[in-house]
């Protein structure tokens, strides 16, 4: 029988590389993020019921979806954040739903979903466990900074539009908190792996 684990956390909190480690340790893993890129292709029914809310401002020229003007549109208004998550977090679902039939008739034993609003967009319930991410607020904001390569006041805007540890704690089973030591972070990811029932590997 497979067992469904959400992974989740704040922006900049390390969720990706907890991720990583994960793949390494050969666990299949569901980008939540590559899904929605997915849902909102060219020519897609999402990509559409946005144009018709947020205008075709938010395309570019090719009919392409403009992802930094959506962006900028709804993280510096949470209303707006809450009109796009309405529109694109169904056609999300649908696809990760058939993603995790999918791999529990490969009889996968462990199967992760990686999705930053897994608990918002209700994915959570497709899970038999929750793991978040956490990680100090001024140390998510550097690493968004570099990441993105964006100004610290928009990565502020960012870290705001987040909610609070608090959230995180309360919805979850398991909680890793991202220091900035990679070694701390692999021995806490694997730690849980071991709590689920998952034997890892020993690979520092």
């Amino acid at each position: 029988m497979s067992i469904v684990v959400g992974l989740t956390g704040q922006t900049g909190a390390g969720k990706t590389t907890v991720s990583k480690i994960l793949k390494e340790q050969k666990i299949s893993v569901i980008d939540a993020d590559q899904v929605a890129r997915t849902v909102v292709d060219t020519g897609t029914q999402c990509l559409s019921d946005l144009a018709l809310e947020f205008s075709i401002s938010i395309l570019n020229h090719d009919g392409t979806l403009n992802r930094e003007k959506m962006a900028e549109l709804v993280f510096s208004d949470r209303e707006k954040l809450k009109r796009l998550n309405k529109i694109i977090f169904p056609y999300i679902l649908k696809e990760i739903s058939q993603k995790i039939e999918a791999l529990k008739k490969e009889g996968k034993p462990l199967i992760v979903l990686d999705a930053p609003t897994l608990i918002e967009s209700g994915a959570y319930r497709m899970c038999d466990k929750v793991i978040s991410v956490l990680a100090p607020e001024n140390e998510r904001i550097n690493r968004i900074v570099m990441r993105d390569r964006i100004s610290y006041d928009a990565a502020q805007k960012r870290v705001n539009s987040q909610h609070p540890d608090s959230f995180y704690i309360e919805k979850s089973q398991y909680l890793i908190h991202n220091t900035g030591d990679l070694r701390d972070l692999r021995i806490q990811t694997l730690d849980v792996l071991n709590k689920l029932g998952h034997m890892p590997s020993v690979q520092q």
